[in-house]
């Protein structure tokens, strides 16, 4: 069963990684966890599961791998337009 956008919301240490992958297209996991501000450990974990459910797709070039959103998945559209779109409101 695939996860849903509400799930990936709920997710703190995902929604990091999924701005980053965002705002950068591709990156390697040391950058992602840098720029996501996340364990190294945690970024692979996040990462692999990201990869098994079609959300990002994993591209290995010998040790390194690159990690990148998958553009023909549904959710990815989504996520970009609400990520993209920034907050409704500002409450003071």
């Amino acid at each position: 069963m695939s996860v849903s956008i509400e799930s990936l919301l709920g997710s703190k240490t995902t929604l990091r990684i999924l701005k980053v992958l965002i705002a950068y297209r591709e990156l390697n996991v040391s950058c992602i966890a840098r720029r996501a501000n996340v364990n190294h450990k945690v970024a692979v974990n996040r990462l692999r599961f990201l990869a098994s459910e079609g959300i990002v797709r994993e591209k290995c070039f010998g040790r390194i791998r690159v990690f990148e959103l998958n553009s023909n998945d549904e959710r990815v559209r989504v996520l970009r337009e609400l990520l993209n779109y920034g907050p409704v409101f500002h409450v003071s």
